[in-house]
Formats: structure tokens, sequence, C-alpha cells
């Protein structure tokens, strides 16, 4: 069996059921927070309805980026990964910022909440959201998307917790002023765990180099092989977390196309393991080639019109 295809396949199984407790946790929680007049477990709620929503947009992508290339998709479908991570980062700040404008209105006049519900409904979103967590921990580190999605969950746990705590203070002390001081931590919390994806994948979508990469230090990287004079025309982009590309014109000297072949093929390798850049295209450029463009640039006519370098006729 495809490893790729397998792997696949099992996080969408756990995507699949991380959805099923996310909504559930959903339905709970609002419940629960309209019953007791809790705040801070409707806007746990709201982030578990944007987290299923989140999960299942992910889904849809683990699924999306099995399609095969094809002549007007030349790359796949990898991208759509970054689109999804975009959407969910995005709809968090929104969120967050909601969460924050909700938590400030109910600061200025606290109202009273029931502790005792809202701890035990704050329990039971704890779980849930710690299973959900636990389910994509291990596929979190491979791609964008579904390390956008763990951090939504991962969130939840930590919010259900503050939660879980806020409301054991309200049920022993009656420090009702918490329910809304604890919802606009969590709008912030919230925000800040969506920067650093909304940052990454707008700098991948205007085709950025990827982050942790210098150009200079790769062009360096490039200089040091053996039968390479110099580099110029680099460039470095990503079309998704997982797929890097790189292209860039090596000068070195004129030789047979197997030797220069010898070149590209070590430097591929390099680049794979240096800098994950897996799909590199190198142009060689021998300096004798540089000095036959002057040439033809003084000498070469093509139908009385004079040529310039290895351009199209000037008109």
């Amino acid at each position: 069996m495809d490893t790729g295809h397998s792997h696949s396949h099992t996080t969408a199984q756990r995507l699949g059921l991380a959805i099923v407790l996310n909504t559930l946790t959903f339905a709970v929680e609002l419940i629960g927070g309209i019953l007791t007049n809790s705040l801070a477990l409707i806007s746990d709620a709201m982030h578990n309805l944007s987290d299923a929503l989140a999960l299942v947009l992910s889904y849809i992508a683990t699924r999306i980026v099995l399609w095969k290339s094809n002549s007007r998709k030349s790359y796949g479908y990898v991208r759509i990964e970054i689109f999804i991570a975009f959407i969910n980062a995005l709809t968090l700040v929104f969120i967050g910022s909601y969460i924050i404008y909700k938590g400030i209105s109910r600061f200025l006049s606290p109202e009273h909440v029931a502790g005792t519900g809202m701890v035990l409904v704050a329990v039971v979103g704890l779980l849930a959201n710690v299973g959900s967590t636990l389910l994509l921990r291990k596929e979190a580190h491979r791609d964008l998307n579904i390390q956008s999605a763990y951090l939504h969950l991962l969130t939840d746990a930590v919010e259900s917790l503050a939660v879980v705590v806020v409301g054991f203070f309200i049920f022993w002390k009656g420090w009702y002023v918490l329910d809304p001081i604890i919802s606009t931590a969590i709008g912030m919390f919230v925000i800040h765990s969506a920067w650093t994806i909304l940052v990454e994948t707008v700098n991948i979508l205007t085709e950025g180099t990827p982050k942790g990469i210098d150009l200079d230090d790769v062009a360096t990287f490039i200089r040091s092989f053996p039968g390479v004079d110099n580099v110029h025309h680099i460039h470095i982009w990503g079309l998704s977390s997982q797929f890097r590309a790189l292209s860039a014109h090596l000068v070195v000297k004129d030789r047979l196309i197997s030797e220069g072949c010898v070149i590209t093929d070590e430097i591929e390798r390099g680049l794979r393991d240096h800098y994950r850049i897996n799909h590199p295209t190198l142009k060689l450029e021998s300096e004798i080639c540089e000095r036959q463009d002057t040439i033809v640039d003084i000498n070469h006519t093509d139908q009385g019109t004079r040529l310039h370098g290895s351009s199209a006729p000037k008109t």
C-alpha cells in the first residue's frame, strides 16, 4: 500500500473523530452557557464551533491534496492546504475579536453565573478538547493544515481548563467578574495562537521565501560546490508547508552535459537535505556562452533587425 495514501487515510479518520467530539462539545457548552448565564462557556462553545468548521475544512483538504496533477494543475492541488490554513487562522482572529468585545461589555456590568453548572460543563468540554488534541498531536508536524487544526484544539483545551478554574472560584467565592475576564483572556489567546499561522500562510500565498531560509545563505551553499563559479537569479518559494521550490542560474566552466548533471544532482541532494527544498530547477550557464552573447549582440542580425543577447528581436 502507498504510504502517503495510508497516512492521509489515517489523518482523515482522526480528523473525523475530532469533528464529532468538537461538535458535541459545542452543543454541550452552548446549552450549558445559556443555562448558567456564563459568557466564558458561550465563548468557549463558539470557539469549539469554529474548530469544528476548521476541522471540516481540514478534512476536505486532506482529500483534495490527493488529487493527481494534470495539464491545468501541473503542481497538483498541494496549495489547497495553505488556503484552508489561512481561512482557519483568519476565522480565529475574527472570533477572538468578538469574544474580547463581549467580555469587555460584560465586565462593565457583571451578571450572576451558576458556578456549579459552569464547572460541570467546563469539565466535559475539557475532556473532549484534550481527547481531540491527542488525536492530532502526531499529525501536527507533518503539514501546516493539520498544525492549524491542532492549534485550534490545543487552544480550546487550555481555555476549557481556565474555565474550570474560574467556575470553581465563582462557585466558591461568588466572583462573577471573573467570567468576563476569562472571556476576554480567551479572545486574546485565540488571536495570538492564530497570528503566527496567518502570517506564514500569507507569506506562502505571496510566494515569499519560506520561514527559516535565508536566500544569501542558500546562494553561498550552492557556490560551495565544486565546479560552480557563481549563482544568480535565485528564487525560493513554497507551494505548501511541505513543498519548497527553487530556481537558479549556475555559472560553470564549459563542459559536457553529463558532467553538468553530476553537479546539479549533488546540489539538488544538498538542497533537499539542508533546506528541505524538494523541487529545485537549476539552469547551467558557461562563461564562454556569456561572451558569445556579446558577439551575437554586435554581429548577428535577423532580417535587418539587430538582436540583443538571447532576447527576441527588438522592434
